[in-house]
C-alpha cells in the first residue's frame, strides 16, 4: 500500500483564521444589536452579586478595556467558579479558560468611523445597544453546565 502523502501547511496559523470568528460569533450574538436594557433576572443578580451594580460593572469593564494598547477584545465571561469577571484579550485572540458572556470589539474598525481615536465615547456608548437579553441566556445555559 502506498504511503499518502500530507501537505505541510504553509499559510497563518489556524488561530489567525478561527480566532476572529470565534470572537465576532459570540460578539454577534451576546454585544450585537439589544436595546441596552438591563432586565431583572439571572443576569442582573448575577453582576449585582459580583460587581454591585450594573453601574460598577460598566465602569470597571470600560477601564479595562480602554487600557487595551492597538487591537483587542474586552470580555465579561463567567469564569470556573460561576463568578462574572471581566477580561480583556489582545489582537484577535479569543477567551480560552471562560464562557463569553458579552464581549465588546476594541479594534479600530468596531468604532473608528463613528468615534474616531475616542475609546471613552465608543465605550460608553457601546453599553446602549448590548444584548442582555441574549447575554443572559448564554449565562443561564452555561451556568446550568458548571
Amino acid at each position: 500500500m502506498e504511503e499518502s502523502k500530507v501537505e505541510k501547511w504553509a499559510g497563518p496559523p489556524p488561530s489567525t483564521n478561527l480566532a476572529p470568528h470565534a470572537s465576532n460569533a459570540a460578539y454577534g450574538s451576546t454585544g450585537g444589536w439589544g436595546g441596552g436594557v438591563l432586565k431583572p433576572g439571572p443576569l442582573a443578580d448575577a453582576i449585582n452579586r459580583d460587581f454591585g451594580s450594573l453601574e460598577e460593572l460598566q465602569k470597571q469593564f470600560n477601564a479595562a478595556t480602554i487600557g487595551i494598547q492597538g487591537s483587542g477584545w474586552g470580555w465579561l465571561v463567567l469564569d470556573k467558579s460561576g463568578r462574572l469577571v471581566i477580561t480583556t484579550t489582545p489582537n484577535q485572540d479569543p477567551v480560552i479558560d471562560s464562557v463569553p458572556i458579552i464581549g465588546v470589539d476594541i479594534w479600530e474598525h468596531a468604532f473608528y468611523l463613528q468615534y474616531k481615536n475616542v475609546k471613552p465615547d465608543y465605550l460608553a456608548a457601546i453599553w446602549h445597544v448590548i444584548n442582555f437579553e441574549e447575554a443572559e441566556k448564554r449565562l443561564v445555559h452555561k451556568s446550568a453546565n458548571l
